[in-house]
């Protein structure tokens, strides 16, 4: 979805180019172009990690008790995450998006950094004072350069897209919420997943509920879990327990589940 929302920015400022150009609007769609692109990586390194956090590079983090106070809630670790990679140097968001999810730098990585380092430059040496001769000099870029630009991280998003999705490919949402319902209900009852749903594996969903004869051997806290499901899924009712009677191993499993909900568009 960032790369999608990015390549759609991207369409947005060529459309811009369409209209009168000056030297000002040259230099903010160009300012424009490398931050959307740098904020899109920032963007799926915080999705990542949120389920990943071992693979946060520094070992130890500090955490501000403010975050502590503000969200006690499931969104902590995701507050933790954003926190953290926005205090990261855009180089080192750039090295850890390509680390983390293991897929090989772009074909024009090197078009890519030396836009960057235009960029940088255009920021901190735009204005030059010459004092003796009573002089100022202003930084910009010409509209072919921006054009160039455009194209260059045309190119980027569609091979960041490809690689993407090659490498992911084995994570669909059901494969998702197979390991989920594994991860929920330990007992053989429920160890076969088709005894309990219809499946479209060419829609990548579940179509429908099945009553299972197995269903009426599980425990309290496993049919309240499976109306959970079932109530996501096919609008089925829950018959809500005591919340406090649930033992730790079910609460994380609800806290996971409804923070996996909310990724696949179960509601």
């Amino acid at each position: 979805m960032p790369l999608i929302a990015t390549e759609k920015r991207v369409y947005e400022i060529r459309k811009e180019l369409e209209m009168e150009i000056t030297d000002i609007r040259l230099n903010g769609l160009f300012l424009m172009l490398v931050s959307y692109i740098e904020s899109m990586q920032k963007e799926i390194i915080k999705y990542y990690l949120k389920y990943q956090p071992e693979k946060i590079p520094n070992k130890l983090i500090q955490i501000e008790t403010a975050i502590l106070i503000e969200n006690e809630d499931f969104y902590l670790l995701e507050n933790i995450v954003a926190k953290h990679v926005d205090k990261m140097q855009y180089w080192e968001i750039s090295k850890l998006f390509y680390e983390i999810l293991r897929i090989e730098k772009p074909t024009n990585d090197d078009k890519i950094k030396t836009i960057k380092e235009r960029r940088n430059e255009l920021i901190h040496n735009n204005l030059k004072v010459d004092f003796k001769r009573k002089e100022i000099k202003q930084d910009s870029i010409d509209l072919l350069y921006l054009k160039d630009c455009l194209d260059e991280y045309e190119k980027y998003l569609l091979d960041m897209k490809v690689k993407i999705s090659q490498h992911f490919i084995i994570f669909t949402k059901l494969y998702v919420l197979e390991k989920l319902w594994h991860y929920t209900f330990k007992t053989s009852l429920c160890s076969n997943f088709s005894d309990y749903w219809y499946i479209d594996t060419a829609k990548d969903c579940i179509t429908g509920c099945k009553n299972s004869e197995m269903e009426d051997s599980l425990s309290s806290s496993e049919k309240f879990m499976l109306e959970i499901w079932r109530s996501q899924v096919c609008g089925g009712k829950v018959n809500f327990p005591n919340m406090a009677s649930l033992d730790k191993h079910s609460q994380n499993h609800l806290y996971l589940f409804l923070k996996l909900s909310n990724d696949l568009f179960l509601y």
